[in-house]
């Protein structure tokens, strides 16, 4: 080197190169690594991997890396171009630490975008790291299919399906539906991790991962718990026949509370009518006083609800069908939730909640 300077050892890792000056800018706090090739450094193509020939020139190269101290860290030198026999062409050497990706990015950093990706979205990184979005997308997909060649699927027993909304309407593509426009995740009960995920939520979604598993892995399935979506229950009886299709807590109270606000706006329209209750009632958003829980409401919500309950004995009704059919997860059993059900059923069919009733016949068959 031309000066005697200290390089740290976290710099001394571009294989193929060592380092030839250190050039800070505290301005613009910037770091540059000025790089140049090791001695008996050996050429190869950076296509087809065989060794490089006779030299052709050389270009220069400037590669963003891994912040230090806040500050933005650029690798700087140049790369060789040499004729290779293999590909009977001028190749540009294999460069080690570039990013196959990008020509701007170090390996390292693109690591680092796929690390920080898996806690925030792409937009954000690409704003935090000032990398383009398209980079930091196309960076990510390339380490993650990488990543996949290698994963193998855990030894599981007890599965929890579900569908995540992908796309909107209008990105749907001719010979699509709806169900095209959800991803299926697949999620192993016990640890709780996803362990799976594909495209749509159509049957033959979750059958390509029954097939995937083979069905030596299927028979030690015991328990799939999923909504009410159909294609999963389907899927699951033809692969999985010893298992047990059980839906999960969040979509059945979903669905009971709107089957429960449709014969509560009926009471509440009849109390306009009746001129119990102004028609801006129904404007302000009051139904989630209903929906949450009588201990989690606050005072106020409580005594709303009074209110309303003593102006309509239905809807009085319906709040104690509401909080029965939550106490009814509680329970340790199917024996002792089972007559707790039956009450619900008994109770709707009393105070002729009809939209209720309907939901509930449905899921009790």
């Amino acid at each position: 080197m031309a000066r005697d300077i200290y390089i740290p050892a976290a710099f001394r890792c571009f294989q193929g190169f060592v380092v030839r000056d250190l050039k800070e800018f505290r301005k613009e706090q910037l770091m540059e690594i000025h790089l140049e090739h090791s001695e008996g450094h050996q050429p190869h193509c950076h296509r087809c991997g065989s060794r490089l020939g006779a030299y052709h020139g050389r270009h220069s190269m400037r590669l963003k890396h891994v912040r230090m101290m806040s500050w933005e860290v650029r690798i700087c030198f140049y790369r060789n171009k040499h004729h290779c026999a293999e590909c009977k062409k001028i190749r540009s050497e294999r460069i080690d630490f570039l990013c196959p990706i990008s020509p701007h990015l170090t390996k390292e950093l693109s690591w680092w975008v796929n690390r920080l990706t898996e806690m925030s979205a792409v937009n954000q990184v690409s704003r935090l790291e000032s990398i383009d979005k398209k980079t930091c997308y196309e960076v990510d997909k390339h380490i993650l299919r990488n990543l996949l060649q290698g994963y193998k699927i855990p030894s599981i027993e007890a599965l929890a399906v579900d569908e995540v909304y992908a796309r909107s309407k209008v990105q749907l593509k001719p010979g699509e539906n709806k169900d095209d426009l959800f991803f299926t995740v697949i999620i192993d009960a016990r640890t709780r991790r996803v362990i799976w995920v594909t495209q749509s939520r159509r049957k033959e979604a979750l059958d390509e991962f029954f097939e995937l598993i083979g069905p030596a892995a299927c028979q030690k399935i015991f328990v799939v718990a999923t909504d009410q979506h159909e294609a999963y229950s389907q899927s699951v009886k033809q692969y999985c026949p010893g298992a047990k299709v059980i839906w999960d807590r969040f979509h059945l109270v979903q669905k009971f509370n709107e089957a429960l606000n449709l014969d509560r706006d009926d009471e509440l329209r009849r109390l306009v009518e009746a001129k119990k209750i102004s028609k801006d009632y129904l404007l302000r958003r009051h139904k989630y006083k209903f929906l949450t829980k009588a201990e989690n409401r606050s005072p106020s919500a409580q005594k709303h609800i009074e209110k309303i309950s003593k102006m309509n004995h239905k809807i009085a009704q319906m709040e104690i069908i509401k909080e029965h059919f939550h106490q009814l997860f509680e329970c340790p059993t199917y024996l002792e939730a089972k007559p707790m059900f039956d009450d619900c059923v008994r109770w709707a069919f009393e105070s002729k909640a009809r939209c209720l009733l309907q939901w509930l016949k449905s899921i009790g068959r």
